[in-house]
């Protein structure tokens, strides 16, 4: 039952995302909260329910916002199943981890969104893909994730309970 939750907040998030986050932006950028939700997850769940998840997200992220049909599922995928394998190595604690994982989960998806970007549509600049990409998206959802770590500390670590 409480995977079923995590998932159906999971694309909760998604909704959240692509009706009200995706109209803030700071220098032209917008937050992804569903990737930093998966990372925070992916600590304290095992690698295939976390997957699973990942993956379900991913496809609803793909279907309503659009892009590339399933590269933010394999992205999610990837990210949650590999935290998860890592999760007993890693200290879950502490917010320059979460940070750390945020940052380096962000650079990923934009590394692949960039990628997968400049080989269909040859319409953006790579540079200018290059410098949020892999500068500013990256650093506002580390420090995001510091923010939403800080608020939901509690409930996150009830997840390491059951």
């Amino acid at each position: 039952m409480k995977r079923v939750l995590l998932c159906l907040l999971g694309v909760l998030l998604v909704m959240v995302e692509g009706s009200i986050t995706n109209y803030i932006n700071l220098f032209d950028v917008s937050f992804n909260i569903v990737l930093i939700y998966i990372t925070i997850i992916s600590l304290y769940l095992d690698e295939l329910e976390v997957g699973i998840i990942g993956a379900v997200v991913g496809i609803v992220k793909d279907i309503t916002i659009g892009g590339i049909f399933g590269v933010n599922a394999l992205v999610l995928f990837a990210i949650s199943y590999s935290i998860s394998h890592l999760k007993d190595k890693i200290y879950k604690e502490s917010y320059m981890t979460i940070f750390t994982l945020v940052l380096i989960t962000s650079l990923f998806d934009s590394l692949v969104n960039i990628a997968a970007l400049t080989l269909v549509y040859s319409s953006y600049k790579i540079s200018m893909l290059a410098l949020r990409g892999i500068v500013i998206i990256p650093l506002m959802n580390g420090l995001l994730s510091i923010v939403i770590y800080r608020l939901f500390k509690k409930s996150i670590l009830k997840l390491k309970e059951d």
